[in-house]
């Protein structure tokens, strides 16, 4: 804003009037002025038309070359998000800031000189707290981890990485633990024992804290993981430009960006093409970049990461000890208080700890349940999985032609005879494909959600979290508080309408850098979603919990876990 000044006083400048008959009098007579007074004024005129004349003469000819497309006049463009002047901050940006530092606090903040002085799996030790002489079903078993470092040396500080599991594969049976730490580099890990027979008990650890705390400092330093390309179309032309999140403003920009929900995307703006024209969009892995220091990256090799913590005690023997299971009786429902872990697999099938869960296995199950629905599936591949085993699974369900020439194309199938419509959309950027894929259909998930009415038949389930765990975590909170608001906006309109939260899954080791898609990013994840939605009447498929407890080690987790994952959804919807 430009200042407002006041009015000043007006001052008029008061010279001596010279009187008009004294100088016509006689012409030859200069009764009031001097020759040099004339010649002052003369030369002064000629000087500020010269003057005039040279700032006036480059102009025109700017003017003229501009015009004639000769000359091209450089470009500025003022973005909000990247003005060097101090901003104002948002609601949404106090609201990130506070998920941020709640989630920084928990995080260590370690530095080591070598990697002997990191946490060592094979040095650590695991050990029963509470040792029995008899297990019985609905004891809680309490392992304790004491960790050491390369040398031997006891870890006097905590922060590691662990995954814990019991499982009994004769009888294809597995629950999660859940790991206590006690900052001195001593953990507990509880586990419920659920069933009777040999129990087997396997703590990995994903991740020494040195390591955590390197992945922690390194994601937040930028959006070097992955290039973005965006295909332009005008007028028979065809370009392809650089894109991304943060983008150098030293060259023209295209600005596609959702000021609502504060988020920005840009392309460099092609020569002679409109930023309208862009069409597509791919991304690629950049798997050379490493925002790790040459002594953090060892520990990321595969063997120092999801190694078996060795125990000092065989496998469990659990006596049913005359009890009888008993399982809940109360529906599934929306607003369920959340526990961890909140369920187990015992032969194939997932027991959920609060709710009865009925199963969906045969088609006219699934149909029956799904009359009459309008069902929005929305994420990534993992959430997908559920559009193919429904469609899959039902024999009336047909699929509709959207056109498209890759996977992340949307995907709608509809039944008419039963008036069931399901449709699968991806989430919006960041969405990681190696393909050009459609940018002009993609919404982010709380604008899908603002587009939809919304009513007893109407249900929603989305996912997130994969494709964001390469970049920075602001982005990911941001898009998660916004889903929120945009769920309580839904839940006023339409209190009927039924909303699934999937959680990401548990993925092992990926074929990519560990660095990029480590599981303590899901993790990470896991702890934003259950802490922003923990009071909204929303219902969740904790995969997280599941695909830990059947130790899937794939981010597409076989078909034992996606019909589990489709009975606890169906469960919610019916």
């Amino acid at each position: 804003m430009s200042d407002q000044q006041g009015e000043a006083d007006s001052h008029v400048n008061r010279r001596k009037k010279t009187p008009i008959s004294g100088v016509f009098r006689n012409a030859s007579k200069w009764d009031y002025f001097s020759i040099n007074q004339v010649e002052k004024k003369v030369l002064g005129t000629m000087k500020n038309r010269i003057v005039f004349a040279a700032i006036l003469l480059p102009l025109a000819l700017l003017t003229f070359l501009v015009e004639r497309k000769l000359v091209k006049l450089p470009h500025f463009e003022y973005f909000s998000n990247k003005c060097d002047q101090k901003k104002v901050e948002t609601e949404l940006q106090k609201n990130i800031n506070e998920v941020f530092q709640k989630i920084d606090s928990i995080i260590p903040k370690i530095r080591f000189s070598h990697i002997d002085h990191t946490t060592s799996a094979q040095r650590s030790i695991a050990t029963i707290k509470n040792p029995r002489n008899v297990y019985c079903v609905g004891d809680t078993l309490i392992v304790q981890v004491d960790s050491f470092d390369f040398l031997g040396n006891r870890k006097t500080f905590g922060g590691d990485f662990l995954l814990a599991r019991i499982y009994s594969p004769e009888i294809n049976a597995g629950a999660s633990g859940r790991v206590e730490d006690f900052g001195n580099g001593t953990y507990h890990i509880h586990f419920k024992l659920f069933w009777a027979g040999a129990v087997n008990v396997s703590i990995l650890l994903i991740h020494p804290s040195e390591g955590v705390s390197a992945l922690w400092r390194a994601r937040n330093k930028g959006y070097g993981y992955i290039a973005y390309t965006g295909y332009f179309s005008f007028q028979g032309k065809e370009a392809k430009t650089k894109c991304g999140f943060n983008l150098s403003k030293t060259e023209e920009l295209c600005e596609y960006s959702d000021p609502k929900e504060e988020e920005y995307f840009y392309c460099i703006k092609p020569a002679n093409m409109p930023c309208g024209s862009l069409a597509s969009l791919a991304s690629n892995y950049v798997d050379s970049h490493s925002y790790l220091s040459d002594l953090e990256k060892p520990l990321f090799t595969r063997s120092n990461i999801l190694v078996q913590i060795p125990n000092s005690f065989e496998k469990l023997f659990v006596s049913s000890c005359g009890s009888i299971s008993q399982q809940p009786q109360q529906k599934c429902r929306a607003g369920m208080e959340y526990q961890f872990p909140g369920g187990y697999f015992y032969q194939n099938m997932w027991y959920h700890l609060s709710c009865n869960i009925s199963r969906y296995r045969g088609k006219e199950n699934i149909n029956k349940c799904l009359q009459g629905r309008i069902v929005y599936l929305i994420g990534d591949s993992t959430i997908r999985q559920w559009m193919n085993y429904i469609t899959s699974n039902s024999n009336s369900l047909k699929p509709f032609d959207l056109h498209g020439s890759n996977w992340a194309k949307t995907l709608l199938s509809v039944d008419t005879e039963h008036n069931i419509k399901i449709e699968w959309r991806k989430h919006a950027n960041p969405f990681i494909t190696l393909v050009f894929h459609t940018f002009k259909e993609e919404f982010t998930i709380p604008h899908q959600i603002d587009q939809i009415g919304g009513d007893s038949y109407t249900v929603i389930a989305f996912t997130i979290g994969a494709h964001f765990r390469s970049y920075p975590i602001e982005p990911f909170i941001r898009r998660v508080i916004n889903i929120r608001r945009a769920i309580e906006k839904l839940l006023l309109r339409s209190p009927d309408t039924k909303v699934i939260i999937k959680t990401e899954n548990s993925s092992g080791v990926t074929k990519k850098v560990e660095e990029m898609f480590s599981d303590f990013h899901g993790y990470i994840h896991y702890l934003i979603i259950n802490d922003i939605f923990k009071d909204l009447k929303v219902s969740f498929v904790d995969a997280w919990d599941m695909t830990n407890a059947f130790a899937s080690n794939n981010m597409h987790p076989p078909v034992e876990v996606i019909s589990n994952e489709i009975d606890l959804f169906l469960n919610y919807v019916c």
